[in-house]
């Protein structure tokens, strides 16, 4: 399994929201990208905690995410979601 960066990039990440009451809100997190896995952090490159990943190889879908006109705080402006089999890599 080869877990050499292809991009590595700060990217906005919208909270999940697993709680009715929480907030709607927007991170910066720095997101590797590898052959295998699409894995995110806190904080900066040299100070990586690891905050979740995804498997590639159970990513069943990736769509574009329309935003019904919400203000998307961030300059690219281009929101995704992906949808894997199982959970999403989260830790805890």
């Amino acid at each position: 399994m080869n877990m050499n960066p292809i991009l590595e990039e700060i990217l906005i990440k919208r909270s999940q929201q697993k709680k009715r009451t929480s907030p709607l809100n927007y991170k910066e997190r720095l997101f590797v990208l590898t052959e295998s896995m699409l894995t995110y952090y806190e904080g900066r490159a040299e100070k990586k905690y690891r905050k979740g990943s995804v498997d590639i190889a159970k990513i069943k879908c990736v769509e574009i995410v329309k935003n019904d006109g919400a203000i998307i705080p961030c300059q690219n402006k281009y929101p995704f979601q992906c949808t894997q089999q199982g959970s999403m890599g989260e830790e805890s």
